[in-house]
């Protein structure tokens, strides 16, 4: 049990990066039927695999260890939990997937990795599969610090999420950043 929660670390930061460089892009999309889910791992395989890259998907075991976890809270309640990784060691982060806070809506963290053009590659490939299955996928700011925001400063727009007014503050954000969102 501890063995399956350490393996679960690297995914609960949204700056996990093995050099903790920001991300290269981070979406929502909606997965939520099991069918999707699983399209989506197949999806991330595929394209891992052209760069050779692999899928570690954790989301079942992720699961059985909610079930049996006592006062777990929200955020850390999964109906998926994946990562993409560089090297047969797991030691360098290229992609994090996780619906932890927003269950149902799976957030895709690509980071550069030690191989940024390939991981790049990566990222396209992705995003032009998710764009065509998914096409209500919504893009997250990544901040000028690199991290994202909590999902409940977020506020949708049409072209994305945009962090709210009211939490820009706490993320040292310009009142006249294109990240904030306009206040209705």
């Amino acid at each position: 049990m501890l063995l399956l929660f350490i393996f679960a670390l690297p995914a609960c930061s949204a700056t996990a990066s093995s050099d903790n460089e920001p991300p290269i892009a981070a979406v929502e999309i909606p997965v939520p039927a099991e069918s999707d889910k699983s399209a989506l791992i197949a999806l991330l395989r595929q394209a891992a695999s052209r760069q050779g890259f692999h899928v570690d998907d954790g989301s079942m075991q992720w699961r059985d260890f909610a079930r049996q976890a006592k006062d777990l809270p929200p955020e850390a309640r999964k109906t998926i939990y994946a990562g993409v990784w560089n090297g047969e060691n797991d030691d360098d982060l290229i992609a994090v997937v996780d619906d932890g806070e927003h269950n149902g809506r799976a957030w895709v963290i690509v980071y550069p990795g030690k191989r940024p053009t390939a991981a790049k590659r990566f990222w396209r490939d992705v995003y032009v599969s998710v764009s065509r299955r998914w096409p209500s996928t919504k893009a997250i700011p990544i901040l000028p610090s690199g991290a994202l925001p909590l999902f409940h400063d977020l506020t949708m727009t049409l072209t994305g999420y945009r962090v709210a007014r009211s939490a820009a503050k706490e993320y040292e954000l310009n009142v006249s950043s294109p990240q904030i969102a306009n206040d209705r």
